[in-house]
C-alpha cells in the first residue's frame, strides 16, 4: 500500500511595520556609518551604527516566515517555519474531524460563519492577493475551528476521493476552466 503525501511551502508576506522598520534601520545605519568616518567626530557614531545593524538583522529574520501544509494519509497538518531554521507545529487535523473544506467564498461555509457555535479562526495564508484561499472547518472540542490556507490543486485532489462530501474544489466553472488548460 502506498502512502499519499503532499507538502506545500508558502512564503508569508512581511508586515507593513516590519518593512518600514527595516527601511528606517538601514537608513539610520548608513547615516551613522557616514558620521563615524567623517572628520567631525570619528568613531563617535560607531556604537549606534552597530545597534542599527543588529536591529536590521533581527527585523530581516522576522520577515522570513513560511507556512507548511502537509497532507499524509488522512491527516492535514500546519506548521510555521521562521527564518528557515525554527519549525513550530500549529495544528494537526484528522479528516474524520473535518466538517468541510471549501473555497473561502463558498456558500456552504455561511452556516459555520453565521452559526450559533463560536468558531476559532486562524489565518495561515501568505497575505499576497490573487491567490485562492480555502477554509477547513473542523471539530475543536465542543466548538469548531476554522483555518484559512492556500492548498494547491494536487493536495485538494488527494483529499477529495476519500472525503467526497467534505472537500469542495472551487466552483464548477473553475473545474471546467482547469480541465481545458
Amino acid at each position: 500500500m502506498s502512502i499519499f503525501e503532499n507538502t506545500i511551502l508558502i512564503n508569508k508576506k512581511a508586515s507593513f511595520v516590519n518593512t518600514i522598520g527595516r527601511i528606517i534601520s538601514i537608513a539610520l545605519l548608513i547615516l551613522f556609518l557616514g558620521l563615524t568616518f567623517s572628520p567631525i567626530a570619528p568613531g563617535l557614531f560607531l556604537a549606534p551604527a552597530i545597534i542599527m545593524g543588529v536591529i536590521f538583522y533581527f527585523l530581516h529574520l522576522g520577515s522570513q516566515m513560511e507556512y507548511e501544509y502537509t497532507y499524509i494519509e488522512g491527516r492535514l497538518s500546519f506548521a510555521k517555519i521562521k527564518a528557515k531554521r525554527r519549525r513550530k507545529e500549529l495544528a494537526k487535523i484528522e479528516m474524520e474531524e473535518v466538517l468541510l473544506l471549501a473555497p473561502e467564498k463558498a456558500p456552504e461555509l455561511n452556516s459555520y460563519h453565521n452559526g450559533q457555535q463560536k468558531a476559532i479562526c486562524k489565518n495561515y495564508t501568505s497575505g499576497y492577493g490573487g491567490r485562492e484561499i480555502y477554509e477547513v472547518v473542523y471539530k475543536l472540542g465542543e466548538g469548531i475551528g476554522i483555518i484559512r490556507f492556500e492548498p494547491d490543486l494536487n493536495m485538494l485532489e488527494m483529499m477529495q476521493p476519500r472525503n467526497m462530501r467534505k472537500v469542495i474544489i472551487g466552483s464548477s466553472s473553475d473545474k471546467s476552466a482547469h480541465l481545458q488548460r
